[in-house]
């Protein structure tokens, strides 16, 4: 009896428990729809509907001449919902063959018949996200959006086209690290410095969540309307850019470097007409050669010791904050000579040494005794005074171009510092002891060249939005005298002595035959490795042209060769030559013209064949007469004196376009849109196509277009 009044109580006791939990969710479930309604309608809401982003068109990215660097192709995923409310299915049945058979011809992927299996098993299945293509290009959307039921609209049909964007550089790998990568996790070159203004302005459109759990856009208006981002105007000359890279590849393959970087820099601007950078991928075997490529912006990016071409830098602290006369003579005895204990020595101290040498006679021939005793001589018991001259001067600071990645340089501020010791004053007189990037020492001896004014490398001129200008960057002085204008003077002598074919200095038979003065230093550095310097070097050679009156810079660096050939005289110098001669050749600022009446017949400006409604707001925005036929998207153009007429030019289907007579930014959107890879040589005008016009497309295609 006992037990059966326990057993009776416990019941009891979980009864109760149940009526009073029910109690407390029943009383729960009235204070939500009561005080907590609104909170948990908003939170309700925001599942059922989102507000999505819309990227923008990215900006492209144009070099001085206006050829396009990189530049954004559209391709469109396009899919099918088969519970939008407005299809109507007896439409959907009548038009199925035809829309089947047209979206195998179009996008030629799938037979009529398995795309017909796909939309019927869609429609059976009641799925709301079927995938037609992923990457369809321009002008297969738009023949898509045509196709019978599909151009009854998006809610009317169901078939829906998101746009993406893809990037590609018509030139490839030419200036590629300065072009730059536009990937999100990893932005380099123009792509990432200027990444702000090419990105553009997201869009915001409101979506709403539909059965099946996929999104599907409220309506077509934005929330926030999508801004495409600015174009970038860089200051590179892509032939001059062509020019560099041909002559330091050639180079690089003879003796089988490591690495190698040309700067050309208008002197007077900073502009940076051409930059370009080379690694060796792999170390080749004799029969197969090295390859070479961009894959780092060694320009920007690698700091090392200068060696010789920091003498520059050296020589003239030593005159202005030094008191040292360039005129007196330095005795270099042998050519060999200790400093604590480490030897130092010049390149013909095994012929005896160049004996007493005065300062222009100790550049010309880069002995590493004179100018370590010159230095030695001004700031031996004052090391802190050569130190604080250097960083007047401009050679410890970054230059500050507006191009990620750029090294600091190491140059001692305090002496005594870190590994400061009693040697490090002679050592960084010959360029050790310190790192710079090869646009760093460029820089400064572009200041020489512009009579003492250091300006800010300068790699774009302005930015635009529909070819209308938003910004421009101007010349950017960082110093105005780097130093007095004796100084100067003396120093503009030491470097054009080394280039003189009829003086002594180490780069005096690399220039015999052109027609132009170069001034400048080699340099011959080594490098260090692991366990210190294993026998390694650096070339270089950084000078401007013509040096009576400069209008260029320009600096080579070529790292660790394997030819057996390292000096900066004969490994550098025939490459900076090269560019410079071509230069020289091509610039008609250089050279007499004359001058007379020409004849003055009225004629309208010509213009490339193209995009049609480009070439209206061109015509419109200048106030240019013109005249236009037919609803096609591209045209024709001939001028007259009058107007210029825009003739409809089409393009059969399926088929290779004629991009004959247009530039490369529009032959590019077409032919890539048509899923041809594109290679290009040149700039200017499309001449010639490598694939006849109007031949069938096939997958995979390579096309090559000749431009003048």
């Amino acid at each position: 009896m006992k037990n059966q009044r326990e057993i009776a109580f416990r019941g009891w006791l979980i009864f109760s428990a149940f009526v009073i939990l029910g109690f407390a969710v029943f009383g729960r479930i009235l204070w939500i729809q009561s005080a907590e309604h609104d909170q948990w309608k908003a939170i309700g809401e925001r599942f059922e509907s989102s507000v999505r982003s819309i990227e923008p068109s990215r900006g492209q990215i144009y070099a001085s001449n206006g050829s396009v660097l990189a530049t954004s192709v559209p391709v469109y995923e396009v899919r099918w919902d088969s519970k939008s409310e407005a299809i109507q299915w007896d439409q959907f049945d009548r038009d199925l063959d035809s829309l089947c058979l047209g979206l195998s011809t179009i996008l030629r992927d799938r037979s009529a018949s398995e795309y017909r299996n796909v939309l019927r098993a869609g429609r059976n299945g009641g799925r709301r996200n079927v995938l037609i293509a992923r990457r369809a290009t321009y002008l297969q959307q738009k023949e898509l959006a045509k196709l019978p039921f599909v151009r009854r609209g998006r809610f009317k049909s169901g078939f829906t086209f998101a746009r993406n964007e893809v990037r590609r550089r018509p030139f490839g790998d030419l200036a590629g690290r300065t072009v730059g990568i536009d990937r999100e996790e990893n932005r380099v070159g123009l792509e990432g410095s200027w990444n702000e203004s090419l990105a553009g302005v997201t869009g915001k459109q409101l979506q709403r969540r539909i059965s099946g759990g996929d999104w599907m856009p409220v309506s077509d208006d934005y929330i926030v309307e999508p801004q495409a981002g600015l174009d970038v105007i860089s200051t590179i000359d892509m032939h001059l850019q062509d020019v560099a890279s041909r002559a330091l590849e050639r180079q690089l393959l003879e003796h089988n470097a490591a690495w190698g970087t040309v700067i050309l820099m208008e002197v007077a601007t900073g502009k940076v007409r051409a930059m370009s950078n080379l690694t060796r991928d792999g170390n080749g075997d004799g029969a197969q050669p090295p390859r070479y490529y961009e894959s780092y912006n060694h320009a920007i990016g690698t700091a090392v010791e200068p060696g010789s071409t920091f003498k520059l830098a050296s020589l003239m602290a030593a005159m202005e904050a030094g008191g040292i006369n360039p005129e007196e003579d330095v005795d270099t005895g042998n050519g060999v000579v200790s400093f604590h204990g480490r030897k130092m020595s010049d390149s013909n101290a095994d012929q005896g040494g160049h004996g007493a040498l005065n300062l222009e006679e100790i550049f010309a021939l880069s002995s590493n005794v004179g100018t370590a005793l010159t230095v030695k001589k001004a700031f031996e018991e004052r090391p802190q005074v050569f130190l604080d001259a250097l960083n007047r001067m401009g050679v410890s600071d970054p230059t500050g171009v507006r191009l990620n990645g750029e090294s600091q340089p190491q140059v001692y501020k305090k002496a005594g510092e870190d590994r400061w010791s009693k040697i490090s004053l002679t050592q960084m007189a010959i360029g050790y002891e310190l790192t710079q990037t090869p646009l760093q020492t460029l820089t400064f001896f572009n200041a020489v060249a512009n009579n003492g004014t250091l300006v800010r490398p300068l790699l774009v001129e302005s930015t635009e939005y529909n070819g209308q200008p938003v910004a421009r960057f101007d010349t950017e002085v960082i110093r105005k005298n780097i130093c007095s204008s004796n100084t100067l003077e003396t120093c503009q002598r030491m470097l054009a002595r080394v280039a003189d074919p009829e003086g002594n200095g180490t780069a005096q038979y690399i220039f015999a035959q052109s027609p132009y003065r170069v001034a400048g230093k080699t340099g011959t550095a080594r490098i260090a490795g692991p366990q210190g310097y294993d026998g390694r070097y650096r070339a270089s050679f950084a000078g401007y042209f013509p040096a009576e009156n400069p209008r260029y810079s320009c600096i080579v660096v070529i790292a660790d060769t394997q030819s057996g050939a390292y000096y900066g005289s004969t490994i550098a110098c025939p490459v900076f030559r090269d560019v410079a001669n071509k230069v020289y050749a091509t610039d008609p600022t250089f050279h007499h013209t004359t001058t007379g009446p020409l004849a003055k017949a009225p004629h309208l400006p010509g213009s490339k064949d193209g995009a049609k409604a480009e070439l209206i707001a061109l015509y419109d925005a200048f106030g240019l007469p013109f005249s236009t036929e037919g609803e096609s998207d591209w045209v024709s153009v001939e001028t007259s004196s009058d107007q210029a007429a825009l003739t409809e030019r089409s393009f059969e289907p399926n088929s290779v376009p004629d991009v004959r007579g247009m530039g490369l930014r529009d032959a590019l959107y077409l032919l890539e849109n048509a899923g041809l890879t594109v290679k290009s040589d040149g700039a200017g005008t499309v001449r010639r196509q490598s694939i006849r016009p109007g031949t069938a497309l096939r997958s995979r295609q390579i096309i090559t277009l000749e431009l003048s």
